[in-house]
């Protein structure tokens, strides 16, 4: 997928990552529709990077369900959706009130599923399209205080997963994208609960964790995009770990060689 001339639509874009993704993006060529819920900031990254502001509480349902038809009735047909927009609940799971939990759930999980649903179709029309989803390495091994934000990752990695199986043999690819802590706002809410705070201090002095940048990161999702990766970890010595995560999605992949789920679909769809 080419990112120079393409219509992408980015989620959380007034975000630590989000604000770097949008200006990537629009370096590299793109057309870009920014989605976040406040809407001063991301009327000013839109005016910065030359994009279409769409101010959006993704947790709204209503709302959440005209995001796509808003974004092409703007911009024209989406060619990729960058699902970046979420939150974190740092804390115990009985210390959590029920309304946080539910957005939680509705911002990870519920909202990306929902614009894969929305943009789908008309990618698959088309025959050109791509799906991102920024999930985390808290859906891989999680620590104290991020169960229930480690849970909503988890979903989001393998609804990917699902989706790229949905897809295969089909003109729609998927991109997975699954990082470590990044220096962000959200990383010092995180940093507020004691038990999270030293689980991570505990990783990034042994290593087996580094901080990352976002713009590191949003320059390394574009890439992943133009090359066709279906996943990229970060940061990279992390993999090993993930690969055994994602080992039984492997080998299930493996055993449906030869199974194009999309072009069937196409068939049964066609007049």
């Amino acid at each position: 997928m080419r990112v120079a001339g393409a219509h992408v639509l980015l989620t959380g874009a007034t975000g630590d990552i989000g604000r770097h993704l949008a200006s990537r993006l629009a370096q590299a060529g793109a057309r870009v529709t920014l989605v976040a819920r406040s809407r001063a900031p991301l009327d000013a990254l839109a005016a910065q990077v030359g994009g279409h502001a769409l101010p959006t509480d993704l947790t709204d349902r209503a709302a959440l369900r005209g995001v796509v038809p808003a974004a092409e009735s703007a911009l024209g047909p989406v060619d990729v959706l960058v699902n970046n927009a979420g939150t974190e609940t740092a804390g115990h799971l009985a210390d959590l009130d029920a309304d946080g939990l539910e957005e939680l759930v509705a911002l990870n999980l519920l909202a990306p599923a929902e614009l894969c649903r929305q943009a789908l179709p008309g990618m698959t029309a088309r025959g050109r399209g791509h799906l991102v989803n920024i999930s985390s390495l808290a859906g891989v091994g999680t620590v104290p205080g991020l169960a229930a934000y480690g849970a909503t990752k988890a979903g989001l990695t393998h609804l990917t997963s699902g989706l790229r199986a949905d897809l295969r043999g089909g003109p729609v690819g998927t991109l997975a994208v699954e990082i470590g802590p990044v220096a962000s706002v959200m990383m010092g809410r995180i940093g507020s609960h004691p038990p999270a705070a030293a689980a991570f201090e505990r990783l990034l002095q042994a290593r087996a964790l580094t901080m990352l940048d976002p713009d590191d990161v949003a320059r390394a999702v574009v890439a992943a995009v133009e090359s066709g990766r279906p996943t990229l970890r970060m940061p990279r010595r992390t993999a090993p770990l993930a690969a055994v995560t994602h080992a039984p999605r492997s080998l299930v992949r493996l055993a449906l060689t030869g199974i194009h789920p999309s072009r069937a679909r196409t068939a049964e769809h066609a007049p």
